[in-house]
Formats: C-alpha cells, sequence, structure tokens
C-alpha cells in the first residue's frame, strides 16, 4: 500500500474525477456521473470531457490536470487506445488511485497484456494505486459512493448493511447486488477486482476484515494471487469474528489426470480450496446468490447458540412440514428432540397425538392460530436441543399477520427463524411485513436451508477455532538415510519415511529369492502377507502381487514364483523381489494421504480405506499440520463414521491411535513440503479401542529438493 492513498480513501473518497464522462447513460462514464448523483454521493464530482462545458449538470474539465485538486480518484471509462495518456495524466495531476473500467487489456490478449503493464508500470512509478481494469468499481452503499457503472444501480435504492463483496467478476457483483436489495439485504461495500493488474482481492478481503462496517464478507474468486496470503486472512478474519462465505469457479479435475496415488486423485485444486476454507472457519459455496442469501441470514438474524443442534418445522400444511422434514438430511440438519417442557408446551393447543415435530399448524384445536404458533415458537426458542426454527408459508388465510409475527419472536427469543415464502405473488403482503421489520426471507426452501447449513458452519468454525498443532513427541523431524532422492518409493522406503515420524509400521523383511522369503517368513512368524516390489506398479492388489494368509513355508515358495511371474509381465525388468511381512488384522481400515497442492501447499487426507477409496469417495481433506484433536474431527466427519465408531455389534476402534497417525503424517508433510509430491498410506489397519493402529502397505513420491 502506497502513502499516498489507503484503501479507506479510495472506498470511500473526498472527490472523484470520471473520466469519459457523458450525458448519455448508454455509456459508462454517463451512468458513472448519474449513479454518483443519484445516490447522495457527499464529496465533489468532477467530469472530465474536452469538448462539453457541463455534463449532468456539474461542471465539466478538459482534462484532470484543469480539475481543482486534490483528487482521490479517478474513475476511467474510455476505449482502450486512449488509457495510457490518461493514466499518465492522473499520475501527473497526483491522483491517489485509478479505478479503470475499461477492458480488453490481458483478459484480450498479448497486445492488450502488454498495453496493461504499460499502465500499471507508469501508475506504480507515480505511488498510485489502480483498480482493474476490466471492472465496475466500487459501490459502498455506507458512504454512499457509487463509483461504478453498474446497471444494478438503475434500481430505487441501495440500502446500507454489514455484508461486504469482494468479487472478481463485475457483472456478478452486480447481479448479487441487485438480486438481494430485492430482499432487503444491505451491504458495507462492494468492490470488484476485474484483471487484478495492482489491487488484488487478498487487500480488499483484508480491508473488509478491519472494517467496522462490514459483518460477513463474500467472495466471488477465480484464481488467487498470492494463495498463501489469502489462506492466512481467512484465519485473521476468523480471530476478528467476520464470517467468510467464498464461491470459487473453475473446479479443476486436473490433478486427478496424471495421479500416482489415490490421494492425489481425490485431491483437486476446489478440494484443496474447500478444505483451507474449512480449516480456517470460512465457507466454501458454490452457488453465488445462496451465498448472498446466507450471508444476509448472517447478519440480520440472531446466531445459532451452539452448533450441532436439531432444528423445529412448523406450518400450516402437512405436506409443507413433511417435505422440508425429508429435506433436513440432504442439508446436515436434523429434527430437534423435544424435551418435556417444551412438549408441555404445545399440549393445550393440539391434540396429544400431534405433539412432535414436525408441527402442522392445521391440527390446532379450532385450526391455526396467530396465539398458537406463538406458544410453540417461544417453546422451540428455550428447548436445550433446538437452535433455529424452519418455517415454510404455503397459501393459508392470514400469510401476512402470521408472518409479521416471526421477526420479533425470533429477536426476542435470540433464536433464527428461517422463513420460507413458498406461495409465490400471493405471498408478496407477507414479504412486505419482512420488509418492514427488516428481516429476511427465503422464496426457496433449498436456499432457507442452504443458509442454516451455513450458519451451522459458521458455528462448528468458531466451536473448533483451536492454536496452532504442536508437533508430536518423536514426529520427526529427521529422515531415514538411503532414501532416493526424487522419483516413486517402494512400499518399504515409503515405511521407512512414515516411521521417521513415530508411524507404527508392520515387521517386514525384502527377499529376492524364494529361500529369503521362507527364512524371512519363518523369523517373522506365520501367518504373513507376501507382495510384490516393482516402482513401476503403482498398485499391487490390482495385478495379483499381494498374497494374505500364508500359512507354511511351502505357500511362501509358490506365491513368490508366481508374483515374480506376474510382475514380470506387466512390467519387464522391473522386479525387486518381495516383500514378507506380518499378518496384521484390525476392525477397520483407513487410508491416510499427503498431496502437495500448487497454490496452498501440503495437504493431507483420510478416508475409509481399501481398494474401493476412489469409488466411495468419502473422505476428508485438511491443510498440514493438524493437531490429533483437529484429526479426530476429520474422522468424525467421514459419512462412514459409524462403522468406526462401532456398528451392528462391531466395537469401537482405536481413535485415538488413527489420529495420532494422521497428525503425525501432517508434520512429515509440512517438513518435506514441495518435496513430498503425494503419499499414500493404505491401508491403515486400526485395531479395537485401545490396541493401536499399524500401517501395512504405503506408497509415495519425492520431487527433487529445490
Amino acid at each position: 500500500m502506497n502513502d499516498r492513498i489507503p484503501l479507506a480513501r479510495l472506498v470511500t473518497p473526498e472527490s472523484v474525477a470520471v473520466i469519459g464522462a457523458s450525458d448519455d447513460m448508454g455509456k459508462f462514464g454517463g451512468r458513472v456521473v448519474a449513479y454518483l448523483k443519484k445516490f447522495g454521493y457527499p464529496g465533489q464530482i468532477l467530469p472530465i470531457n474536452p469538448r462539453r462545458a457541463v455534463v449532468m449538470e456539474l461542471p465539466a474539465y478538459a482534462s484532470v490536470g484543469a480539475a481543482p485538486g486534490p483528487i482521490d480518484v479517478a474513475i476511467l471509462a474510455l476505449p482502450a487506445e486512449g488509457l495510457l495518456e490518461q493514466i499518465e495524466a492522473c499520475a501527473e495531476a497526483g491522483i491517489g488511485a485509478c479505478i479503470v473500467i475499461t477492458g480488453k487489456l490481458a483478459d484480450a490478449g498479448a497486445e492488450g497484456a502488454a498495453l496493461q503493464d504499460r499502465i500499471v508500470a507508469t501508475a506504480r512509478a507515480a505511488g498510485m494505486r489502480l483498480l482493474g481494469p476490466n471492472c465496475l468499481g466500487i459501490v459502498n452503499p455506507v458512504g454512499r459512493a457509487a463509483l461504478s457503472s453498474t446497471l444494478a444501480l438503475e434500481g430505487p435504492v441501495l440500502r446500507a448493511g454489514g455484508i461486504g463483496i469482494v468479487s472478481q467478476s463485475g457483472a456478478l457483483m452486480g447481479t448479487l447486488l441487485s438480486l438481494a436489495l430485492d430482499y432487503g439485504a444491505g451491504f458495507s461495500r462492494c468492490i470488484s477486482v476485474g484483471n487484478q493488474a495492482d489491487l488484488e482481492l487478498c487487500d480488499f478481503l483484508e480491508f473488509l476484515i478491519d472494517d467496522d462496517a462490514t459483518r460477513v464478507i463474500c467472495l466471488y474468486a477465480e484464481g488467487f494471487r498470492d494463495p498463501q496470503r489469502f489462506r492466512d486472512l481467512l484465519f485473521r478474519a476468523r480471530e476478528a469474528g467476520k464470517p467468510v462465505l467464498c464461491v470459487k469457479a473453475g473446479r479443476s479435475e486436473g490433478g486427478a489426470r496424471a495421479a500416482a496415488s489415490h490421494t492425489a486423485s481425490l485431491a483437486g485444486s476446489w478440494e484443496s480450496f474447500a478444505a483451507v476454507c474449512r480449516a480456517a472457519g470460512a465457507v466454501p459455496m458454490d452457488d453465488p446468490a445462496a451465498m448472498i442469501f446466507a450471508a444476509d441470514a448472517l447478519v440480520r438474524m440472531p446466531p445459532l447458540r451452539a452448533p450441532g443442534l436439531g432444528v423445529a418445522v412448523i406450518a400450516s400444511s402437512g405436506g409443507a412440514t413433511a417435505v422440508t422434514a425429508d429435506m433436513l438430511p440432504r442439508f446436515g440438519a436434523r429434527l430437534g428432540e423435544l424435551s418435556d417442557a417444551t412438549r408441555a408446551a404445545m399440549a393445550p393447543w393440539m391434540p396429544a397425538k400431534d405433539v412432535h415435530l414436525p408441527v402442522d399448524t392445521g391440527a390446532f384445536h379450532g385450526g391455526t392460530s396467530g396465539d398458537g404458533i406463538t406458544a410453540c415458537l417461544r417453546a422451540f426458542m428455550t428447548d436445550p436441543d433446538i437452535g433455529a426454527v424452519i418455517y415454510p408459508m404455503a397459501t393459508m388465510p392470514r400469510m401476512a399477520d402470521h408472518a409479521a409475527r416471526l421477526p420479533g419472536l425470533s429477536r426476542e427469543g435470540a433464536t433464527p427463524i428461517l422463513y420460507a415464502m413458498t406461495a409465490g405473488r400471493v405471498g408478496d403482503g407477507a414479504r412486505g411485513k419482512m420488509l418492514d421489520a427488516d428481516y429476511p426471507w427465503f422464496d426457496r426452501m433449498a436456499d432457507a436451508l442452504q443458509a442454516w447449513r451455513v450458519m451451522e458452519a459458521v458455528a462448528q468454525g468458531r466451536a473448533e477455532q483451536a492454536p496452532p498443532p504442536a508437533r508430536p513427541d518423536g514426529a520427526g523431524p529427521a529422515l531415514p538415510a538411503g532414501l532416493p532422492i526424487s522419483g516413486p518409493l517402494t512400499e518399504q522406503e515409503t515405511k521407512r519415511l512414515v516411521a521417521a515420524y513415530g508411524i507404527p509400521v508392520t515387521r517386514e523383511a525384502a527377499a529376492t529369492t524364494a529361500d529369503d522369503a521362507v527364512r524371512a517368513a519363518t523369523a517373522i512368524g506365520f501367518p504373513v502377507v507376501m507382495k510384490g516390489a516393482s516402482r513401476a506398479i503403482l498398485h499391487k492388489s490390482d495385478l495379483g502381487l499381494v498374497r494374505l494368509n500364508l500359512t507354511d513355508a511351502e505357500a511362501v515358495r509358490d506365491a513368490f514364483t508366481d508374483i515374480m511371474a506376474r510382475i514380470e509381465a506387466a512390467a519387464p525388468g522391473t522386479a525387486e523381489g518381495v516383500l514378507v511381512q506380518e499378518m496384521a488384522r484390525g476392525e477397520a481400515e483407513l487410508i491416510l494421504g499427503v498431496t502437495h497442492d500448487p497454490d496452498f501447499g501440503p495437504m493431507i487426507m483420510v478416508g475409509l480405506g481399501g481398494t474401493l477409496v476412489e469409488v466411495l469417495k468419502d473422505v476428508q481433506l485438511a491443510p498440514a499440520p493438524v493437531s490429533p484433536a483437529q484429526a479426530e474431527a476429520m474422522l468424525r466427519r467421514l459419512v462412514l463414521w459409524p462403522v468406526l465408531a462401532g456398528v451392528r455389534g462391531r466395537p469401537p476402534v482405536d481413535v485415538a491411535a488413527a489420529s495420532d497417525a494422521l497428525a503425525r503424517l501432517s508434520w512429515l508433510a509440512q517438513d518435506l513440503g514441495s518435496r513430498l509430491v503425494e503419499l499414500d498410506i493404505n491401508p491403515l489397519i486400526v485395531r479395537a479401542a485401545g490396541q493401536g493402529a499399524i500401517a501395512v502397505d504405503g506408497r509415495a513420491t519425492l520431487a527433487e529438493p529445490a
């Protein structure tokens, strides 16, 4: 950041020059001047137009040099061929920053990119900051500064509120602004960063974290100039108590195409991004509109008092309550378990058989009544297992009257009521009541439940906030000698690597002849496992190179002969012998993995192991390192967690041992960094609770030291 103008002055300038100003609302420069006037910009507006003395009833100037200074910000809306000349004029005039709406620069090819580079160099030489090019500027409702040409500003109002947006797409920013205004949402600052030639998304994310007017931050990103800075800022936002919701475009499967491990095939760029967000308490999303609705709920509704609570569903339609209850699991929600006190409070209003969730108010004695709805809602808000109320409103008499009760009750009981007006235009009266009460509503149940899911994620992220993980005793950082400098590691080499970090591995010995294999098996003790060793073969079981439960010398000799023949057939000349190891047994198999994301660095993965891991795709990803507690939280988020916790008479597994192994692996990933391209422990056999876990197979790839 330069000394001439801080970001706060760019976002809320005291004077604005509009280069390319016009009376024509069909032109960018015409709209910028019109919108500044329309929404009551309190600073000085300086239209720049060499052919006009007056623009939109304001005195116009032939150049920025002729306009009275000092000038905080110039907005440039003119063809690309005239852009460099005007940037030079702004630099000479001592303007603090330029907002470059002009497009067709780096976004349009090599010639445009060269022009963009010259513009940036000119601005930096003068200490002048640039926003854009190819952006739609800044909309600052709190400061009444509409520094933008977006057509979203054609609407009659511009509500100030607590949502801040930074978007790499100007058109999408305008779309979200327009949509949200229809629902009564208010914004602090909306910033379109465009090509990010100078100022970039992280600059404004940092600004919004420190901005008193912003309570929730929304991001639309297509890529990051400094991913590590982005990651650090997410943690800062959580420390500041500001939820960050982020939609990132461009989910990539590219990492899976060349993957040599299960981990790499399951940890694509978007998955790594989402894991980094979750680790910092931010919420990754895939629907920009749902992001704005959720942000509005976080700003204008009471927060969830704790994560993990159930919800209450109430409506005047049995069908609406049933469908809503059926939708809950898809969004990770559940119906609350009603306390005796809640049931007692509901009992006077309905037959005993109907005192349960979900509540159909049509079952009330005498039908739906406002007093009955109020009594049920107040009971829900004091129930220890209910954190939120979902209220889908179907067509019925007195919709507006019933809706009008909800904002006050929600605030009184400090409990969010997510109200979905599903009745189309006939529900406009109810929507109007919500608008008058400055309270959010939704038109679709999916949007209401998505907002609940975001509120739950934010509450969970705050609850899981913890100090940085400490290195476990005996976890490296010394590496075993004799490993290859680069390239694939054998199973035995991989196990030596993870054992150096304190992860238990099987007793084993390499053998290059059948006699050696028999001697190794005898020393280890029957039964044993035998596996083929070849750096050229990724997945041994696919080629029949893994033999289990070999109980005598004859079985070992036969297995050795067959395995060596299979390796020669699959990858001639690559056989390195076999690995003879103890036969390990347990209650569950996990996969533990490492991959190195080019943006966010080392990532760890855990899931149910075996050969079907890529089919099940039941895995959790996190940036390294993690603590054992954070590792256990990853295990608990698996869909198949009940298998680990003990199901259908099976004993619970040693979760502590599995969590410790994952934490130790995360420090290996952290220490090796980009040298560890990928690594799988598959499987880690986890025994019954208290009996430990052991790595029985593994594979890794190293890159040469930088």
